[in-house]
């Protein structure tokens, strides 16, 4: 059986991560590194207290884009060597996990692409054990 719908759904999800993390570093951060310089108040303490948290939220969501990033890298190599006719058993585990992150995260799109890809595996797997009985009774 081939893996070509999960192979899809999954470069799908993988893009949108990827996406997704690079609005997050260079808008999204950009925006609050901005908003950090911004401020003008009297006390020079209090500016740079406040510069301190811009900071430390533009390092937040700086990382959070890489994390983002770094695992649509993962999810195109875990998408290229997904196997046609191999029983995968850590790959719907895999999916599963990062669905339920992104839908944890609110990333829906990403949550729906990785569940689905997950569950078809599931069912593809259990296809894949049974025709390979099947056939395995043919030549017994």
């Amino acid at each position: 059986m081939t893996r070509k719908l999960e192979r899809k759904l999954i470069y799908i999800g993988a893009i949108w991560e990827m996406i997704t993390g690079l609005i997050t570093i260079l808008l999204y951060a950009s925006y609050i590194k901005k908003q950090g310089l911004g401020v003008k108040e009297t006390s020079f303490a209090k500016v740079e207290a406040i510069q301190s948290v811009f900071g430390s939220l533009y390092m937040f969501s700086v990382t959070f884009g890489m994390l983002f990033i770094a695992i649509g890298l993962i999810n195109f190599l875990v998408a290229k060597n997904l196997k046609d006719n191999e029983v995968t058993v850590k790959v719907p585990i895999w999916l599963f996990i990062i669905g339920l992150a992104s839908y944890f995260l609110m990333d829906i799109l990403s949550s729906l692409m990785f569940l689905s890809a997950g569950i078809l595996a599931l069912a593809k797997n259990k296809s894949i054990v049974k025709l390979s009985d099947m056939v395995g009774q043919k030549t017994a």
